[in-house]
Parts: structure tokens; C-alpha cells; sequence
């Protein structure tokens, strides 16, 4: 009988931890800091091994707690997730999965060592200290694949997940974390993107991803599945930018305000508030924008490799690092802020491919303009 007992708890312990070799690898310190010619702003690449990569920056890299920052990388071959330590440097892996597999990660903002990820169908939370893992949930057929880097709802208690069912339809579905229910929400004859759980709201935000111009780009549904409607939309078309429409893109919710920042491709910066109506904060050819958590500041980016920090209320604005891009590593810099807003997170392809901080309580005197 006492065997019996050992030989299942060994069994429960077993389930409950990862199988993959190089899960908890202490890759040491990889860091190295410079100061940006034209801005003097010091600026810290965390990682040199590999291709290094950030999540999307539609949510912040960081945990709640602000000790890591969390980042994807090719070193062991095959793109894998880790964690940076915000105070040391210290890289720890965190996935080992066949290559592939991983579909997305999201941190979670209520809990500091718990991160969400999807495995090929399978939805899972990921303890970043011990590397425990508990399966949420198994995505439910019909689909083909077309999973996307899941959301957290502001409350913490449902991740938005997406699907692609045939080649003509898409759905957006939520998963219970607590019971792992999935339950529909939309579906769309067309191909859903830049699926985002607002943290205010009882919403979801998604874009008709044409890869360009869209009869609509932006869309809401309520998350019960009502309510479905576009979001940032204009209808006089002689206010359009172009021929076709205005090309709206790289749209990401603001934390704490429940607005939401879109490029407006070569026009400018917007900030939308939850009825749709914008503002233009600042004119000009810009290609990514992520608001702090309160919304006052921003950081964009250009097409010439140049780093910005906004003053929201007034458009003015500082210059932050430049040589992101060059000819051979044209990188998106899918910039955001930690959850305080004390620093720039980033990818950069300066000497390579990898990800960076900024520091802003360091940041040098200068005006802005």
C-alpha cells in the first residue's frame, strides 16, 4: 500500500514538471551597454547569443513584478522563450519545445512567475521559477492552425485565443482559466490579426489583416460575442490619406486608460478612445507606437531605424537610440514599456539581432522638441 502511494505521487510530481532537457539552463550574462552617438542616451543589449527576439509589443515584455523581461531566442537551435533579469542580466531558458511548436507567449499581469503559452493546440501555464507546468486547456477543432500570440483579460480570469478553421474563416475564442473551457466568440469570412483582450473593458480588439488596405481595418466585439462593430472608422473619403482608404496598423491598447494607440501609416500617431474617436498626437512617417501604462508618454519608431520618446499631451518628443535597422537586419523594433514606465524595452538590429533597454530615470538632460 505504501508503494502504491510513492509510486503515485511520484507520477503527480512528474505530469506537473516539464520534459524538455534544457528547461531551467542558466545561460549566464550576456549584457553589454553602449551610449548612442546621436542621442547620448546609454542603452543596455541584453543578449548576444542566437537571434534574439521580443514578443509583440502590444502588451508589456515585462512580469508583473518588473524583475524579467521575458524574450524569445534561436540559441539552442530552435526559437525557445527565457527570461532577463532586469537587475543582474542573468538569462535563464524557460521553454525547450520541438521546433515549431510554440505559437505565442503572454506574461501574466497578476501573477509575476506566471507566463501563458500556446503549444501546438495545447494552452499552457508556465511557472517561470520552478518551470512547472499545468495544461489550461486543449484549443478545440475545427482548425488548420492559425494560433496567435494569446491576450489576458484585465481581470486575469480568460486569455483570448485565435483560430484559423478552413482557408476562408477565422474565430476569436476565449479560454477560462480556472475551468479551461473555450467558449466562441466571432467568426469571420476573413483573416483575423492583432487580436488584443482590452484591460479595461469587457472587449476584444481585432483587425481584417489584408496585409495592407482594408474596407475596414478595426474592429470590437463585446466578449459574449455581441456587439460586433468597427472601431476606428471614416467614412468621408475626401478626408482619406490615399485612393483606397487610410491604412490604420500596429494598434495596441493603453493599460490603464482603455484608449487605444494606431499609425496611421505616414500620417502620423493616434490616440482612439473607446468610442472611436481620434486624435492625431503627432504628425509624421512613424512605424510602431506602445503608450506607458498611464498613457502620458509613448514610444514610436521610423523606418530609419530611429527611437522616439512622446509626450502624449503634447506631441513633443526626444530622441532615444538610432541604427536599429541597416541593410541586412531590417528589424521591427515593436518597442514598449515595462509596467512602470521606468523603461524602453526593444528589438534591435545594431550590430545584431537582439533585444535592448533604456533606462528612462538615466536618461540625459535635453529639450524636447
Amino acid at each position: 500500500m505504501i508503494s502504491c502511494r510513492l509510486s503515485f505521487a511520484w507520477l503527480l510530481l512528474v505530469t506537473s514538471l516539464p520534459v524538455f532537457g534544457q528547461v531551467g539552463r542558466d545561460w549566464g550574462i550576456e549584457r553589454r551597454s553602449y551610449v548612442d552617438p546621436t542621442s547620448g542616451v546609454s542603452i543596455t543589449e541584453m543578449a548576444t547569443a542566437g537571434v534574439n527576439d521580443n514578443l509583440y509589443f502590444h502588451f508589456s515584455n515585462f512580469t508583473a513584478d518588473n524583475r524579467y523581461l521575458i524574450f524569445s531566442s534561436t540559441r539552442t537551435g530552435t526559437p525557445q522563450f527565457f527570461r532577463a533579469e532586469i537587475a543582474t542580466g542573468r538569462i535563464v531558458q524557460l521553454t525547450d519545445s520541438p521546433g515549431g511548436s510554440l505559437r505565442g507567449l503572454c506574461p501574466d499581469h497578476t501573477n509575476a512567475e506566471r507566463v501563458y503559452l500556446i503549444r501546438n493546440a495545447e494552452v499552457i501555464a508556465l511557472n517561470i521559477h520552478d518551470f512547472s507546468e499545468r495544461r489550461i486547456a486543449t484549443i478545440p477543432q475545427p482548425f488548420i492552425g492559425g494560433f496567435q500570440q494569446p491576450t489576458l483579460s484585465g481581470d486575469g480570469k480568460a486569455l483570448t485565443i485565435t483560430k484559423q478553421l478552413d482557408a476562408d474563416n477565422w474565430e476569436i475564442g476565449l479560454v477560462d482559466i480556472a475551468s479551461g473551457q473555450y467558449r466562441p466568440v466571432i467568426r469571420q469570412g476573413f483573416r483575423i490579426g492583432h487580436v488584443q483582450h482590452s484591460p479595461t473593458d469587457p472587449v476584444i480588439f481585432y483587425v481584417w489583416e489584408t496585409g495592407g488596405y482594408a474596407p475596414q481595418r478595426t474592429w470590437l466585439v463585446n466578449t459574449d460575442g455581441s456587439g460586433n462593430r468597427p472601431f476606428y472608422a471614416r467614412t468621408d473619403q475626401k478626408t482619406w490619406f490615399t485612393p483606397l482608404k487610410e491604412w490604420i496598423t500596429h494598434e495596441a491598447w493603453v493599460e490603464k486608460t482603455g484608449e487605444m494607440t494606431m499609425i496611421n501609416d505616414k500620417q502620423g500617431v493616434m490616440l482612439v478612445d473607446r468610442n472611436g474617436q481620434a486624435r492625431m498626437v503627432i504628425e509624421g512617417d512613424y512605424w510602431h507606437v506602445a503608450a506607458r501604462p498611464d498613457g502620458q508618454f509613448m514610444v514610436i519608431d521610423d523606418n530609419k531605424g530611429r527611437l522616439w520618446l512622446l509626450e502624449t499631451a503634447t506631441g513633443n518628443r526626444r530622441l532615444l537610440a538610432t541604427g536599429l535597422r541597416d541593410t541586412v537586419r531590417s528589424v521591427h523594433a515593436h518597442a514598449s514599456f515595462d509596467r512602470r514606465g521606468d523603461y524602453v524595452q526593444f528589438h534591435t538590429g545594431r550590430t545584431q539581432e537582439t533585444i535592448a533597454i533604456i533606462d528612462l530615470r538615466q536618461l540625459p538632460v535635453m529639450k524636447w522638441k
